[in-house]
């Protein structure tokens, strides 16, 4: 499902769909934002009716039933890939116009709370005319009132600042890899795309982005003879060392099931190939042991290819010469590196 909403409109339908979870009890994630933001937007009618039918006996949305309309009326209908992200962004968007308003609101209703208790004190030394008992009472009355609403601002502000940072975090969550810790496929790609726009100008001509893309060796054999619960352990341990060996300004990320990549944005070739080298040899060194035993097991060990970014050339193409690099590792005999230069 495409969506071709103008920012104005986004964040009218963000700002409804927030008072919507709200009101339902929803959680701030990404499933829920996407269902609430469908069913406001209101051009996924089955979608609407199936919530509508649902929320007409409940006053909350279960998270199995979140999760199984989302399944049926969302992804089966063909969700863009960057829903979730857009959303996301949407809903921050949302929040601090919301913050800003509740401060400005919080100054505004301040000033005119000091302004009645300077009115009440100099009412309360007249002359106590009918009239001026009214008044003075009054005064009063505004003054618990806007210091109610203080308090309420306080609150809002409070709460708007806990959405945000959990949003913050679910944004965050969207783009790591939840077993390695390591950026995920969409993340890696998003930072490729920057890097090769980056890349792509003049002043970058003479520090050309590098590529290094590893897999596991024979990762299917560790499966079948240990168990999935030790393959996970093995990418576990790899992801550290990635996250140990890559340089800041790089980015490490697994890309696929035992495949991992590091972008090295301005290194010379020669520089991503000690990388290369030191986290094959760290992998082939590592001491992994069965989680369920003393014994060590099998050694672990990685293909690698490595290749540099030739100017004016998509990423795709980028990343098919960085495979063919690792093809050739493998054909070779693995554990080792095979360097296709730009």
């Amino acid at each position: 499902m495409k969506y071709h909403d103008n920012m104005e409109r986004s964040a009218d339908v963000l700002r409804q769909a927030l008072q919507l979870m709200k009101r339902h009890g929803s959680a701030l994630h990404p499933v829920n934002y996407t269902l609430w933001y469908e069913y406001v937007r209101g051009e996924n009618p089955p979608l609407r009716a199936a919530m509508d039918r649902y929320l007409g006996q409940h006053l909350q949305l279960d998270e199995a039933v979140a999760e199984a309309l989302h399944k049926r009326f969302v992804t089966g209908s063909g969700l863009d890939a960057t829903l979730v992200e857009r959303t996301a962004e949407g809903v921050s968007t949302v929040l601090t116009g919301m913050a800003e308003s509740a401060a400005r609101a919080g100054d505004q209703t301040a000033q005119y709370g000091t302004s009645l208790s300077r009115l009440s004190q100099e009412l309360a030394g007249s002359a106590h005319s009918p009239a001026l008992e009214e008044l003075l009472s009054t005064t009063r009355q505004m003054q618990t009132a806007v210091t109610d609403m203080q308090q309420r601002l306080a609150a809002s502000q409070s709460e708007i600042g806990q959405l945000r940072a959990e949003l913050q975090r679910v944004q965050e969550e969207a783009r790591l890899d939840s077993l390695t810790g390591l950026a995920n496929r969409r993340a890696f790609d998003q930072c490729l795309r920057d890097c090769l726009v980056q890349a792509d100008t003049p002043a970058r001509r003479y520090q050309r982005p590098s590529l290094l893309i590893a897999d596991i060796d024979h990762f299917k054999r560790i499966n079948d003879a240990h168990g999935h619960p030790y393959g996970d352990h093995v990418l576990r341990v790899i992801g550290g060392i990635l996250k140990d060996c890559t340089p800041q300004g790089c980015l490490a990320a697994r890309i696929g099931g035992e495949e991992f990549a590091v972008l090295i944005p301005s290194r010379s070739l020669s520089e991503a190939r000690v990388l290369a080298e030191t986290v094959r040899t760290r992998v082939a060194t590592a001491q992994l042991r069965r989680p369920t035993q003393e014994a060590q097991a099998p050694r672990v060990t990685l293909s690698i290819g490595l290749t540099l970014f030739r100017p004016g050339e998509e990423g795709a193409v980028f990343m098919e010469r960085a495979d063919q690099a690792l093809y050739a590792s493998k054909d070779s005999g693995r554990d080792r590196i095979t360097v296709l230069a730009g």
